[in-house]
């Protein structure tokens, strides 16, 4: 690789307009190829670039690019930059390495990706913003200006982590890229998922609390002993997700107990 190349001939304002075309990605899906136009609709032009002038090696890297392709939408910039900085650095002296190289590191990357852009996003972000935006309607009591709060608060909690991932991932990718791998592993997102986890617990039962005693409800007919019992079961929650209990399990067994004390209270 001629490290010197680097940067020379893509810019910020096209990684930045390659990065915006992302997310599109999905807009061509279809089922033999997955999310592969829209891939390639974000990289055009960087090939053009790379390969003006050259026209058999512009529609070799096209042939590359219009393969399978399937990965978390807010991390495929990541694949991204690394793709661009392989196709701009590896030569094309040897066709057949270059290719086999690029593919290998594409395959090599779009699971991990998607995998932990699953975890962090859809089953992290997504319901907890959800859960904060219904607990501020809660809390205001269904007025217009909770539910405009609610909707503006519950959007920023999950765009702008999502906006910062995205573009820092796409930078960094194509500028030092060798570090991206390491970069990710110092990121303890299972460490993140769980605080998300344990933190959407504790709004859950707080909005509970607060809506019981708005509302003059019990659950066993003391007020401090409903405290008590709610407070149990917010420990026995954490103490489930400490052990690595399922979600679905947790719910499930939730649900029960609350059809248990609604016939015996």
């Amino acid at each position: 690789m001629d490290e010197k190349k680097a940067g020379k001939i893509i810019g910020p304002v096209s990684l930045l307009w390659s990065g915006f075309k992302l997310n599109l990605l999905h807009l061509a899906w279809n089922f033999e190829r997955l999310q592969n136009l829209g891939f390639y609709f974000s990289i055009h032009n960087m090939l053009r670039k790379i390969y003006a002038g050259r026209t058999e090696e512009r529609l070799s890297a096209t042939r590359r690019h219009i393969g399978f392709f399937n990965t978390h939408i807010f991390f495929s910039t990541a694949l991204l930059g690394v793709m661009v900085r392989l196709e701009e650095d590896l030569s094309d002296e040897t066709p057949k390495a270059k290719e086999l190289e690029i593919d290998s590191t594409k395959m090599g990357l779009m699971g991990p990706l998607a995998a932990i852009g699953d975890s962090l996003f859809w089953s992290g972000l997504k319901p907890f913003s959800l859960l904060l935006g219904v607990g501020i309607i809660w809390l205001t009591k269904f007025t217009f200006t909770g539910w405009l709060a609610a909707v503006v608060i519950s959007l920023a909690f999950y765009n702008i982590p999502r906006v910062i991932i995205k573009y820092y991932l796409l930078f960094k990718s194509y500028y030092t890229y060798k570090e991206l791998f390491s970069t990710i592993q110092k990121v303890k997102f299972q460490d993140i998922m769980k605080s998300l986890k344990v933190a959407g617990m504790g709004f859950l039962g707080a909005f509970t609390a607060v809506y019981l005693r708005e509302k003059q409800l019990t659950i066993v007919g003391l007020r401090w002993l409903d405290s008590a019992v709610l407070c149990g079961a917010f420990v026995l929650v954490i103490w489930a997700l400490r052990s690595k209990k399922s979600v679905s399990f947790i719910f499930g067994t939730s649900v029960a107990a609350c059809i248990v004390l609604a016939y015996i209270t």
